[in-house]
């Protein structure tokens, strides 16, 4: 049954809402992954070996690298150790959370199936291994209990006192033989996996099946050439608390020289087996010191704070990695919602200022972070009531009764917004989102278009427009939208892969509704619950809970030159951490012009539009700014990219008319201001700009007959 917490990571994650807390101070803390074996996506592979050893499918790997590739720190080894200096650690220069990822054991699956997600995402990692495992190419102790106990054809086995039916009992009979290892002295144990052989009547397993399961010397080389630092995981993987202070030395002495001895390289980290507090002794970071390693990782202990890591102490995170929610929420929320401080300090704010909307809106929010839906919405009502303009707290709530399965009560708060700002987007799309979990799939595709139909650009509507499409067998639209989605993101590997299989299946089928329903359904089925189609709601998020409000300041505001220039180092911080996020690089356009650095903000305007072709606003801005440098010929071609858009903006089209007008093109510049005029027919700029082009193309005409007879 799933957790609360794992129910909240769930929520938060697949509403977006987890990119509220991703400007929280995080300098401070280190996160280190613990994963082990991951299963190809071919779900209906089993093993014959220990399924408590996998932690997730290629696909769910895929999603969890690519979050944390984009919103984390991710640290090499190298970089890791780089920030041990002068007896103690020092957090990078990061304003995200700092990650490592590590992989334990040797399982071939850690090339075959992790490394290439790994390698193409550009991501580091640390590989330990257990090198009699990798040199003897036999599977660990726990995979032979688990063999011996699933390949059992005896009604009940007994051993030591305990019998288990092996009808109902395979799992608790595993789990005990397990906790043996671990528990008992190695001396005791020794001999336990030949005694469970004789008392299963099992053999162990075939030669060749062990040795597919375990990576070669050849693949370990590969990866450690790729950003794959190889760390050690002892020699035989035993626990380290069953041995003395000499057995523990040998096994970190032996696994070290061993590795070194295959791939060239120092091996400067361990991670212990089992590794958890109590599976180790107080002795065991001094030998690994003692054995030349810079660090040593245990498991599943928890978060490290940069300032209080013990170098071959350092904790790592093996539970909760399951799902992408989870992982995004660690990294955001490392202490799983310790926010009672938090809330007494908000609340101690409203004791004081009763009426003040700010208050109840930031309690909204931690209640939020403590997965307290209904005190969210109630501090949120509260908000509004003081404050019924208060459109982020409008959305919020919103946003929080959908997670209450509220979702009429959140179709009206949407509603209320767009009846003020009908041209807001994200609230359209928002709104989309909700209805399509409703069924009520007409209603969900109007507001879906409408989105898109505002920003064209909206990559998460178009998807989302193109699957509802694709469920009413309107597949010619559907692919149409789909592929201008994917226009929009080359690299998103799934989409692609659906629309190159569409594209074989025309060539092969032609339009075949029943062959196009059925690909869909594949790559819809996973999509069409609302855990996963209440995705971005407010796009700015990602960032920061107030990036939206910063950017619209920015915009309208005319701040001094001291606020621009601290806005503009803290925009550059968000490009850093963000680089391929074109609002950002929208944003340090605009402050740069406005401090008149004007090819700076040249350059940063154009760079948003690499990123994101579509996005009108930097568009609109470069038009204008070339135009006041009298560049008027630069500035038509991107007026007429806007143009096609077809914009409800009189401003664009006089803009327009008198950048035609300056390049003595009239009859443009004259369909132009008529354009503005169809839009808002006593527009004053507009109706001068007519009359300057009619006496321009007067005073041209004039000037042309004058040119003729003189010639004559």
């Amino acid at each position: 049954m799933i957790s609360k917490k794992e129910f909240l990571a769930d929520i938060l994650y697949s509403s977006n809402m987890v990119n509220l807390f991703k400007r929280l101070p995080m300098r401070n803390k280190l996160i280190v992954f613990n994963y082990h074996r991951i299963r190809s996506k071919d779900s209906r592979l089993s093993t014959s070996f220990d399924d408590g050893v996998y932690t997730l499918d290629s696909d769910e790997f895929s999603r969890q690298i690519k979050w944390l590739k984009h919103n984390t720190n991710i640290l090499s080894e190298k970089s890791l150790i780089d920030c041990y200096k002068d007896g103690g650690f020092v957090h990078p220069e990061s304003s995200t959370s700092s990650v490592v990822i590590t992989f334990d054991d040797g399982y071939r699956d850690n090339y075959t199936v992790a490394y290439p997600i790994l390698k193409y995402h550009d991501v580091p990692a640390i590989l330990f291994v257990a090198t009699q495992m990798i040199n003897s190419r036999q599977v660990a102790w726990w995979d032979i209990i688990a063999y011996l106990i699933k390949h059992c054809s005896k009604p009940t086995i007994s051993f030591d006192g305990r019998q288990f039916l092996m009808k109902t009992q395979r799992k608790e009979a595993i789990a005990f033989f397990l906790q043996r290892m671990k528990q008992e002295q190695y001396e005791k144990t020794k001999y336990l996996l030949s005694e469970l052989s004789e008392a299963c009547e099992v053999g162990f397993p075939d030669p060749g099946l062990q040795n597919k399961e375990i990576l070669t010397w050849d693949e370990i080389r590969e990866m450690s050439q790729h950003q794959i630092a190889i760390g050690s995981h002892t020699h035989t993987h035993r626990v380290l608390s069953t041995l003395d202070v000499s057995a523990q030395k040998e096994e970190m002495l032996l696994s070290k020289m061993i590795i070194e001895e295959n791939i060239g390289q120092p091996v400067l980290t361990i991670s212990y087996p089992v590794g958890e507090p109590h599976y180790i002794t107080p002795e065991t970071s001094i030998i690994a010191a003692a054995c030349g390693y810079l660090l040593g990782f245990t498991t599943n202990t928890g978060v490290n704070y940069w300032n209080s890591i013990q170098p071959h102490l350092v904790k790592r995170i093996a539970r909760l990695l399951e799902k992408v929610s989870t992982v995004s929420l660690l990294t955001v929320l490392p202490g799983l919602f310790s926010w009672d401080s938090a809330a007494a300090a908000q609340k101690k704010s409203i004791a004081t200022h009763p009426t003040y909307a700010d208050s109840y809106y930031r309690l909204g929010i931690i209640y939020l972070g403590q997965g307290t839906i209904d005190q969210a919405i109630d501090s949120f009502q509260k908000a509004l009531h003081f404050n019924p303009g208060y459109t982020e707290a409008r959305i919020k709530l919103g946003i929080s009764q959908v997670f209450a399965g509220l979702y009429d009560e959140a179709i009206k708060n949407f509603s209320f917004i767009l009846k003020e700002k009908p041209a807001f987007a994200d609230v359209h799309y928002y709104q989309g989102i909700v209805y399509s979990s409703q069924n009520k799939i007409e209603k969900a595709i109007q507001s879906l278009e409408k989105a898109v139909q505002i920003n064209s650009g909206y990559k998460d509507a178009l998807i989302k427009l193109g699957i509802l499409y694709c469920q009413q067998q309107r597949f010619s639209l559907a692919m149409t939208t789909l592929e201008r989605a994917m226009d929009l993101d080359p690299l998103d590997q799934n989409l692609k892969s659906l629309v190159d299989a569409w594209r074989k299946n025309i060539a092969e089928h032609c339009d075949t509704p029943s062959m196009l329903t059925n690909l869909f359904s594949s790559y819809i089925s996973s999509r069409d619950q609302i855990d996963e189609l209440i995705k971005g709601f407010i796009s700015h998020l990602s960032i920061s809970p107030n990036i939206n409000d910063i950017m619209i300041m920015i915009e309208k505001g005319d701040f001094s030159k001291n606020n621009f220039e601290n806005l503009l180092l803290l925009f550059q911080d968000y490009k850093t951490a963000f680089p391929e996020y074109s609002d950002i690089h929208y944003m340090v356009g605009i402050l740069y012009k406005k401090l008149d650095f004007i090819e700076e903000a040249e350059r940063y305007l154009l760079e948003s539009l690499k990123l994101n072709p579509n996005y009108i606003k930097p568009r609109l801005e470069l038009f204008n700014l070339l135009r006041e440098q009298g560049r008027f010929q630069d500035a038509l071609e991107h007026g007429l990219l806007l143009d096609q858009f077809n914009l409800l903006y009189p401003d664009l089209y006089c803009g327009l008319g008198e950048t035609c007008l300056e390049l003595s093109r009239f009859s443009e510049a004259e369909q132009f201001a008529n354009k503005a005029i169809s839009l808002c027919s006593d527009y004053k700029m507009a109706l001068l700009l007519n009359e300057r082009i009619q006496n321009s193309q007067k005073s041209y005409s004039d000037y042309s007959q004058g040119s003729d007879h003189s010639d004559l």
